[in-house]
Order: structure tokens, then C-alpha cells, then sequence
């Protein structure tokens, strides 16, 4: 409020120290226009192109409303989103004023007004545009910056919880393997018929609960897994060589076979084979125990093929189970990461077979775009074309309208010059129809400010047509009752 009303008395103090001493209207006038302007100044904030319009029909009043006009301008362009409505209403502006200005005062007051509206209109509104054009940069440059932040701390979190849950998963690969091989020695012992009847009993005690706890381990992850997190890439710390023996220690006829060049595999290639392997192990044994497995890896030269297969149970198909069906699930995903492909698939033979086939050049996915920065980046290029424009704009506009006042002016310095021979053979008394037989289209445009001689009608003319010499007389005719009454040679100013 403070600031309008400061605004209001700066805008209104030259109309207000010029008023005394032309004095050209009441004091009455003078009080309207500037309640009208403290009007035009309370309403710019919500509608800053009327208080535009106020002050443009204002300076029809008074000529020094005009410094208003700037003001006024770059405040339409700093507070109005949309460019339409100014730009219709400079238009409408030019539209209602340029017949009434031809008319009533000519083109060169016209071309002066053109002037005014460009400098102290068009360019304060293009400067205005590119102010709010840099506070959108502003707000745009902190929204991205608290996108980021919110980003951020949604990445930490959902890192967080996806430890967690790979915690949980290596758990499960680790423990459910033990498990297994538990129930598998318990199996072992449970069918020995060197030990007596209690201690097979005990056994079938142990691998009844070594499966439940299996069961129960895999009820617990799948509530813990994020159906979207990929799986985990990090497999327990042992080769694939150790894995094998490891099963076949535990009783698993397990064939192992290598072929290819020896020496380390790439690290995502070597701990996808490793999850392949000990996930196809522990399946084989969960639903064909007894079964013969065969881990087969083969090196080439571009990628590594890892085939596990085991046989059908040898007694016969197990009694259907509810699977959680993440093994397979998680192995596809491991593998994809890697670059791979992977298919698992029943063999006529009844057994099964996973083949995973791991590249050793995978291309990362690329990063999804940052839909943020791409409007930062807009913005910014807004308000570098908003820049250009504030200068380029008004000064391409004001060349123009120079220009065309520069050909009028020179067409009708041409066109008003009445020859020194020619007016020496006029003479006072002749009559009026005789004279503008000899007289040029228009009158000079540039007419001295001085009094008009005797008679109704004075009209003046140039001596010559160049615009660049400094000497020139200008020929003054006056008309009264038909007849030239005076002819005067006046020096120009």
C-alpha cells in the first residue's frame, strides 16, 4: 500500500508543478485526472493493463501523464503472464490513436507519438517481460534444486530399505542352501540302516524341520521383497568350484565340468554364474532329491555359458508344492543385469535345465531424462530471447517508424518548394485562382513560428528542395477576398 501511494504522488508530482503555470484547463480537470491516476495505480497489480489504458487516455488531457506511460508499461510486462493481452492491447491503442492524431495534428505528430509508444511503452512492457522471465529462472532453479533435495532423500531411503532387503535375500540364498543340505545328510541318516531305529527317527525329525524352516525362511522374505527392487548382485564368498564340492560333500551327485580358457571372470559375470549355480543346486535338490546334477560352464571368447541340469527324482515326481517362484524370478533378473539371457525349462528326459548365457560387455541402461533441468533449460532460454527482444524490438521498430518519417519529410520538402523565378513573377493583387496555379502540392511542413501577415489565409513554401543546405528563404503568401494580398521573403530560423 505504501509503495503504490509513493508511486502514485512521484507519478502525478509533474502534472501537478506544470499545471499553474500553462493553466490550459480547470482545476477541476486537474483533480479528475490525477484521482484517475491514483485509480490506474491501485488497480495495477490485479489489472495492470487497465491502469495502461487509464494513463495512455490521460495524456489526451495533459501531455506530462506521459511519464507515467514507462512505469506503467514495465509494470504490464512484470505482472502479466500472457503476452496476448498486452500485445492486443497496444495495438488497440495504436489502432484508436493513429486516426485521431492524423487528422487532428498531422504525420509528423503521429510519427512522434509512434516514437513515445515504442520507447516509453513498447520497451519499459519488454523489459518488465524479461524481469519476470528471470524470476521464473529463480523459482525454476529452486524448484529443481528441492526436486533434488526430495529426490535425494527418497534415493537414501529407498537404498536404504533395498540393503535391507538384500540382507534378507543373501540370507536366504546362504541359509536356504544349508538348510537344504541339512535336510539332504538327515535324509542320508534317516535311511542308514546301521543306526537303530531311534537315532532314524531323530534324523527324520531333523530334515522334517531343516524343510519347514525353509518353508518358513521364504514366507518371511517373500514379505520382505520389493517386487521392484532388482535382485541382489552380491553372492556369498566362494567360487563356483567350492559351491560344487561343497554340495557333493553333502551327498549331491554332482557332475562339475569347466571348459575354456582358465583365469577371472568379469565380476558381474562371475557373480551371476555363481547365483545361477547355487539357486539350480538348491531346486534341484528341493524337488528332485536323490537326482544326478550336472554343473557345466564353458568359456568363449565373448561370453560364458553356464548350464546346470539334473535329472528326474528318482522316486519319482514329488507331491505338488506351493513355490514362491523367486528363484527363477530373481536368476532372470540377476542375469539381465549382467547383460544375459537366461531359460529354464523341462527336458524330455523329466529332469530340468537352466541355461544362462552371460556376455562379458554389457551397455548400462542410460539414466532416465532429468524432465526438471529440460525446464530450467527452457526458462533460461526464454528470458535470453526475452533480453533480445527488450533491445532488438524496440530498436528495429524505432528504425522503422525513423525511417518512414525521414521519406515523408523529404517527399514533402519536395513537394513544397515553390521556385525563386516562379515567385518573383507573382505579384500583390492577383487573384487567388491565378496564384495556386503555380503553387506547389503541400505547404512546408517546417513553417516558422511567426505571426501571419495580412489576410485570411498564409501559406508557406521553401525555396528549394535540399535538405542539407543551410541557407533558405521561405516564401509566405497571403490571401484575403480572393486576392494575394502580401508576398514576404523570410530568412529561415
Amino acid at each position: 500500500m505504501a509503495t503504490d501511494i509513493l508511486l502514485w504522488v512521484v507519478l502525478a508530482l509533474p502534472v501537478a508543478i506544470s499545471w499553474p503555470g500553462h493553466n490550459a484547463y480547470p482545476l477541476w480537470l486537474l483533480l479528475l485526472s490525477i484521482a484517475a491516476l491514483a485509480a490506474a495505480v491501485a488497480v495495477s497489480r490485479r489489472y495492470p493493463l487497465a491502469s495502461l489504458f487509464v494513463v495512455v487516455a490521460l495524456t489526451a488531457v495533459d501531455g506530462n501523464f506521459s511519464f507515467a506511460l514507462p512505469v506503467v508499461s514495465y509494470l504490464v510486462g512484470r505482472r502479466m503472464a500472457s503476452v496476448i493481452p498486452a500485445a492486443v492491447g497496444f495495438l488497440a491503442i495504436v489502432a484508436v490513436a493513429t486516426p485521431y492524431v492524423l487528422v487532428d495534428a498531422g504525420f509528423i505528430v503521429w510519427t512522434q507519438m509512434a516514437g513515445v509508444l515504442v520507447y516509453a511503452g513498447l520497451f519499459p512492457w519488454l523489459v518488465g517481460r524479461y524481469r519476470r522471465q528471470q524470476q521464473d529462472l529463480v523459482a525454476a532453479g529452486w524448484e529443481h534444486a528441492e526436486q533434488l533435495e526430495r529426490e535425494q532423500r527418497m534415493a537414501a531411503d529407498q537404498v536404504r530399505l533395498r540393503e535391507r532387503t538384500r540382507i534378507a535375500e543373501d540370507m536366504h540364498d546362504s541359509l536356504g542352501h544349508e538348510l537344504s543340505l541339512i535336510a539332504l545328510r538327515a535324509g542320508a541318516l534317516e535311511l542308514d540302516p546301521d543306526l537303530d531305529k531311534r537315532h532314524r527317527g531323530a534324523a527324520a525329525e531333523l530334515r522334517a524341520s531343516a524343510g519347514a524352516a525353509t518353508e518358513r525362511l521364504r514366507e518371511i522374505i517373500g514379505v520382505l521383497r520389493d517386487q521392484t527392487d532388482p535382485a541382489p548382485v552380491r553372492p556369498v564368498d566362494e567360487d563356483i568350484a567350492e559351491l560344487v564340492w561343497r554340495a557333493k560333500d553333502s551327498g549331491m551327485a554332482v557332475d562339475f565340468d569347466r571348459d575354456g580358457a582358465a583365469g577371472p571372470l568379469p565380476p558381474m559375470v562371475d557373480r551371476a554364474a555363481h547365483r545361477v549355480v547355487q539357486e539350480s543346486l538348491t531346486n534341484a535338490n528341493k524337488y528332485a532329491p536323490g537326482a544326478p546334477v550336472t554343473v557345466r560352464i564353458e568359456r568363449g571368447a565373448t561370453d560364458t555359458t553356464v548350464t546346470v541340469r539334473n535329472g528326474p527324482p528318482p522316486a519319482g515326481p514329488l507331491p505338488t508344492s506351493v513355490a514362491g517362484g523367486r528363484g527363477l524370478v530373481g536368476l532372470t533378473e540377476r542375469v539381465r543385469l549382467a547383460g544375459g539371457t537366461l531359460s529354464a525349462a523341462r527336458v524330455p528326459d523329466g529332469g530340468f535345465e537352466v541355461v544362462a548365457r552371460l556376455p562379458y560387455t554389457a551397455t548400462p541402461a542410460p539414466p532416465a531424462p532429468e524432465t526438471s533441468t529440460d525446464r530450467r533449460r527452457l526458462v533460461q532460454r526464454q528470458a535470453r530471447r526475452g533480453l533480445i527482444a527488450a533491445f532488438a524490438v524496440p530498436v528495429a521498430l524505432g528504425i522503422v517508424i525513423g525511417g518512414t518519417a525521414l521519406a515523408y519529410f523529404a517527399h514533402a520538402t519536395a513537394n513544397s518548394v515553390l521556385p525563386p523565378d516562379e515567385y518573383s513573377r507573382l505579384s500583390v493583387g492577383m487573384s487567388q485562382a491565378d496564384v495556386e496555379r503555380v503553387l506547389p502540392d503541400r505547404e512546408w511542413l517546417d513553417a516558422p513560428d511567426r505571426e501571419d501577415g495580412p489576410g485570411d489565409d498564409c501559406r508557406y513554401y521553401r525555396s528549394h528542395g535540399d535538405m542539407l543546405r543551410a541557407r533558405l528563404d521561405v516564401y509566405r503568401l497571403c490571401f484575403a477576398d480572393g486576392r494575394l494580398v502580401a508576398k514576404d521573403a523570410l530568412p529561415s530560423a
